[in-house]
């Protein structure tokens, strides 16, 4: 058997997944150019005093096209029906709403938009739902292929905070240029863009005005558009409906932070002053119990244990992760691989969601325990 130790080679991975993720035209360093947040010291919220709430920031900015449906009373009624659920998933928003907001704000994008993961995810960036969409966004994989987001071993940036926001604003965008109108643009995004051009072009065809209201869409696209204007006028009209708007600051959540070295999820959270569900909430995107270390490589923290993650990593004297990562030169299986490592067998497979007896590929990078004698 021939490997290739990976402790040097998971920068070389961590590279190669900063190269595809700027295909999609939105570079790492752009990520905080807007907010202002990478390795940059930040004031602290409670120093500053309370942030004004971030709903009126959002509503003084709505700019969709009213649509002509009882579809979207019917929605809005539904949702206030079940006012403490609805409660619940507004706060879940709350680690990202203001990054997405300011986002769309960038992009001068329609800032209610803001409200899609609402729909997609119930702002639950590891919600499981469906045909297999991930993330806040609800991604296909087929999206993800087309936006050249990574999901290889190590990671799924479907589940990334920036980069499937940068990359869902990135198709909406592509959408609006191709169909000219927000609305339809929306359907497309939940329909696909081919399915809409067809029922467009039978619109024409039929002397139909080709406009989304006149369009013919299969009954969850019907309601997927009028699902957002729902939410947009409980957000502009909570009393009306009987919602308690959660208070959402109007002020950064999270900081990017490097990672150089290779490091276990667990430790990061514990040097963040996190539980590990706190830190994956924000860095869900991780496949495996480690992140592999890197130049481009990041996490987010809350602003507040960015600080004490900083601290407590130079003053940390013991191993960072109990993990190294090889690239397979030769087909191999999860047996021999712990045969050679004298690691156990189970624990291989376990680590890498492996079958056992599983035949390996020539360039499969594979996660590997350390035994505890050999870890630095």
């Amino acid at each position: 058997m021939t490997v290739r130790n990976n402790r040097r080679s998971g920068i070389l991975l961590s590279a190669a997944i900063v190269a595809l993720g700027l295909l999609t035209g939105c570079s790492m360093k752009d990520w905080p150019a807007f907010l202002g947040l990478m390795e940059q010291e930040h004031t602290n919220p409670s120093d500053a005093g309370p942030s004004a709430p971030i709903w009126p920031s959002i509503t003084q900015h709505y700019r969709l096209p009213a649509i002509s449906t009882p579809i979207v009373a019917q929605q809005a009624k539904l949702y206030a029906s079940g006012a403490n659920h609805f409660q619940t998933v507004l706060s879940n928003a709350t680690p990202y709403l203001y990054f997405v907001v300011q986002e769309l704000k960038r992009r001068n994008m329609p800032v209610e938009l803001a409200f899609l993961p609402i729909i997609e995810s119930s702002y639950s960036p590891r919600t499981k739902t469906g045909l297999n969409p991930a993330g806040l966004w609800g991604l296909m994989p087929v999206a993800a292929k087309h936006l050249n987001l990574v999901r290889d071993e190590f990671k799924d940036e479907r589940r990334d905070i920036i980069r499937s926001t940068q990359a869902a604003l990135d198709l909406l965008q592509e959408l609006h240029t191709q169909f000219g109108d927000w609305n339809l643009a929306l359907a497309a995004y939940n329909w696909g863009p081919g399915n809409v051009t067809r029922a467009l072009s039978n619109n024409a065809k039929r002397k139909v005005p080709i406009t989304y209201d006149h369009l013919s869409m299969p009954r969850e696209t019907q309601v997927f558009v009028p699902k957002l204007f729902a939410i947009r006028d409980i957000i502009a009209r909570p009393d009306l409906y009987k919602i308690a708007l959660p208070n959402i600051p109007d002020a950064p959540y999270f900081e990017v932070i490097s990672v150089a070295q290779t490091i276990d999820i667990h430790i990061a959270a514990e040097l963040a002053d996190m539980t590990l569900q706190d830190f994956v909430d924000l860095n869900p995107a991780f496949n495996r119990p480690v992140i592999v270390g890197g130049p481009t490589q990041t996490i987010l923290l809350p602003i507040d244990q960015a600080k004490k993650y900083r601290a407590n990593l130079n003053l940390r004297k013991e191993a960072l992760s109990a993990f190294t990562s090889v690239v397979l030169e030769t087909v191999e299986t999860p047996e021999s691989l712990a045969r050679t490592w004298k690691v156990d067998a189970a624990r291989v497979r376990a680590l890498n969601h492996l079958r056992w007896g599983v035949r390996l590929k020539v360039g499969t990078v594979v996660l590997l325990p350390i035994p505890s004698g050999q870890r630095p």
